[in-house]
C-alpha cells in the first residue's frame, strides 16, 4: 500500500472536520441559520441537530485518526456519507431561485453557495473516498504516523507547506466591506473630494418590486431622497438583529429612508414580519444583491444624486457600524437630532450576537 500518500486523505478529512466543528461551536447561530437557508426539513432545523452537528464533526475527526481496524473502515464510510450529504444539500441549493448563504465551516465559510462551493464539496467527497481506501490498512492512522519514517514526515510536511502557500496566495477574503460613507447626496450635502476616501460610483440600473407589485428602479427609488438598503433573509439567523431594527432605523435616519430587501415573496415576508410592512422590497432572482456582490445581512447607501453614497458592507457587525456611521454624519450635518436629544432612543443599534 502507498503508506505515505494514503495518510493524507484521512488527515485532511479530520482537519477539515475539526476546523468546521470548532467554527460552528463558536457561532452556533450560524449553523441553525444555514439549516434554514438550505431549506433542511423543518423537523431537523427545529431539533437539536444544529447544536449537535459541530460536536459530531469533532468526534468523527478524532475517530478517523485513532480508530483501529476493522472499525476504522466503518468510521471512514460514515465520513464519506457525511460529505456526500453535504454535497447533495449544496447541489440542491443551487437550484433555488434566490442566493443562499451557507455557513458550511461556521463563520469561516460564510458565503453564497455557488458552483465553486459544489466543486469544493465534490473534492471533499473524493478525499473521503480515498479515506475509505486508507482505512483498509492494518493499523490506525495514529499508529501509522507513529511508525512513519523520517522521509514520510518530510513528505507530509512539504505537502502541508504547499497547501498553505496556495491557500494564502489564492484564498482571498470574503465579502465586500467598503464601509466608507460620504454624505447622502442632497440630504447631507457633498463633501470635499480631499476629505472623501470612498470612490463614488453611479447607482446601477436594477429593479426592485414594491409591495404593490410595482417594479421600481433604484434611480426612481431615490427620487425622493437617499435610501439605505438592507439585504436580509427571514431564514438567516445573522439577519435577525437587523430585521428587528428596520423600523427603528427608518425612524432614526430622518430623511434617509431605510428599506429591507428580500428575495422571497413579499406577502409571506410581511405576514411573518409585520414591522416590515411599507419598508420592504423584493429583489427578484437576487439580481441587485449580485450586482453589489453582497450577501445577507448586507447594506448599501443610495445617494439622492444618483450615486452610491456608501457600502456595500456585509455581516451583522458591519451593517450595525454602517448604520452608526450614516447616522453620525446626519447628526453632524444637523439633519437629525443627536442621540441625547431624542427621547426613548437609548437603544437604536443591533447586537452582533457573536
Amino acid at each position: 500500500m502507498l503508506d505515505a500518500p494514503l495518510l493524507l486523505p484521512p488527515l485532511l478529512a479530520a482537519l477539515l472536520l475539526v476546523v468546521s466543528g470548532i467554527a460552528k461551536v463558536r457561532h452556533p447561530e450560524e449553523t441553525r441559520s444555514a439549516f434554514g437557508e438550505l431549506q433542511v426539513p423543518r423537523a431537523l432545523t427545529d431539533s437539536p441537530a444544529p447544536a449537535l452537528l459541530p460536536w459530531a464533526e469533532i468526534v468523527l475527526a478524532v475517530a478517523i485518526i485513532v480508530t483501529p481496524p476493522p472499525f476504522a473502515l466503518v468510521v471512514a464510510v460514515l465520513a464519506l456519507v457525511l460529505f456526500a450529504v453535504y454535497l447533495a444539500v449544496v447541489v440542491r441549493a443551487l437550484g433555488f431561485d434566490f442566493p443562499v448563504t451557507c455557513s458550511c465551516f461556521g463563520r469561516l465559510g460564510l458565503g453564497e453557495v455557488t458552483r465553486r462551493t459544489a466543486l469544493r464539496n465534490v473534492l471533499l467527497v473524493v478525499v473521503a473516498a480515498l479515506g475509505v481506501w486508507s482505512a483498509t490498512a492494518d493499523a490506525s492512522v495514529a499508529a501509522r504516523l507513529l511508525e512513519a519514517s523520517a522521509q514520510t514526515w518530510v513528505w507530509l510536511g512539504l505537502v502541508v507547506l504547499t497547501v498553505a502557500v496556495v491557500v494564502v496566495t489564492f484564498g482571498g477574503t470574503k465579502g465586500v466591506t467598503s464601509s466608507g460613507v460620504i454624505g447622502t447626496g442632497e440630504v447631507a450635502g457633498a463633501q470635499d473630494d480631499e476629505d472623501a476616501d470612498y470612490a463614488r460610483q453611479p447607482i446601477p440600473f436594477a429593479t426592485l418590486v414594491e409591495e404593490s407589485g410595482h417594479e421600481t428602479t433604484m434611480h426612481e427609488l431615490t427620487a425622493g431622497g437617499a435610501v439605505l438598503l438592507l439585504f436580509v433573509s427571514p431564514t438567516c439567523g445573522s439577519c435577525r438583529p437587523v430585521i428587528d431594527q428596520v423600523e427603528v432605523w427608518d425612524e432614526g435616519l430622518g430623511p434617509v429612508r431605510v428599506r429591507a430587501v428580500v428575495y422571497t415573496a413579499l406577502e409571506d415576508v410581511v405576514a411573518a414580519e409585520p414591522t416590515l410592512a411599507g419598508r420592504v422590497l423584493q429583489d427578484p432572482s437576487a439580481i441587485t444583491s449580485r450586482i453589489f456582490r453582497v450577501g445577507t445581512p448586507g447594506a448599501v447607501l443610495l445617494g439622492a444624486d444618483g450615486m452610491l453614497a456608501g457600502g456595500p458592507v456585509e455581516g451583522t457587525a458591519a451593517v450595525q457600524e454602517f448604520y452608526d456611521d450614516v447616522r453620525a454624519e446626519l447628526v453632524e450635518a444637523g439633519v437629525v437630532a443627536a442621540p441625547e436629544d431624542v427621547t426613548d432612543e437609548a437603544e437604536v443599534g443591533v447586537t452582533d450576537g457573536r
